[in-house]
C-alpha cells in the first residue's frame, strides 16, 4: 500500500442520509483518472460486506450505479475531489461505524506483464468513524 492510504478515507468522510450512509472517498493516485478506473472496491462497514452491485457513486455531480462506472471513460475523478460511494446500511447521525475499504485504481497509462495489462494500485482504509448529519 502506500503513503496516502490514510487520506483516502478521512475523519469527516462519513454522513448519514435518509437512504443508507454516504463515505467520501479521495483518490491515493496523483493524477486524475478516467471513471473506469474505480475498478475495485471492496468494502465492509461494522463487519458486513458490501456488494458493489448495491452501491450507487456520486462524482462530478452525477449519481451512477457502480457498475456503470465502466461506460464512463470520457469523465474524469480529480485528484482533489471526492467520490461519495452511497451505501444501503441503517445509520443515523453520531453513529460509529467501522468502514474497511479496499480500492483498487486500474492505471490506464501503466501497463504491466506479458499481457500489457493497466497496473493497479491499492489502497487499504480501516478506521471507525462518526457518522454526521446531512
Amino acid at each position: 500500500m502506500g503513503p496516502l492510504d490514510d487520506q483516502v478515507v478521512r475523519a469527516d468522510s462519513l454522513t448519514a442520509t435518509p437512504d443508507g450512509l454516504d463515505i467520501a472517498v479521495y483518490s491515493h493516485w496523483y493524477r486524475a483518472l478516467p471513471l473506469p478506473s474505480l475498478a475495485r472496491v471492496d468494502l465492509t462497514v461494522d463487519g458486513e460486506r458490501i456488494e458493489p452491485s448495491s452501491l450507487s457513486v456520486t462524482v462530478n455531480g452525477q449519481r451512477h450505479p457502480f457498475a456503470a462506472l465502466a461506460e464512463k471513460g470520457d469523465e474524469y475523478w480529480f485528484t482533489t475531489d471526492p467520490v461519495v460511494l452511497h451505501v444501503p446500511v441503517e445509520t443515523a447521525p453520531g453513529r460509529e461505524h467501522r468502514v474497511r475499504l479496499l480500492l483498487g485504481l486500474s492505471i490506464p497509462y501503466i501497463l504491466t506483464g506479458p499481457d500489457r495489462v493497466p497496473l493497479v494500485a491499492p489502497s487499504l482504509t480501516d478506521k471507525t468513524l462518526t457518522a454526521a448529519g446531512a
